[in-house]
């Protein structure tokens, strides 16, 4: 929670909000849902992940 680094946060979309969510955006962490996915996004849905990673390395710059 106190690292200054850029963070990002993935979860799979049907999963539903996010216990703590607010409290890791207060801390600066992106809480991003990925559609049609389940636990492994990067295997489930690689298009999405992709994208939502590629954003968050870009908000990092």
């Amino acid at each position: 929670m106190d690292l200054k680094i850029s963070r990002t946060y993935l979860l799979p979309e049907a999963d539903g909000p996010l216990p703590g969510a607010d409290a890791l955006i207060r801390a600066g962490v992106s809480v991003v849902p990925v559609p049609d996915c389940g636990h492994n996004i990067m295997l489930d849905n690689p298009q999405a992940f992709v994208r939502v990673t590629a954003a968050a390395l870009g908000a990092a710059e």
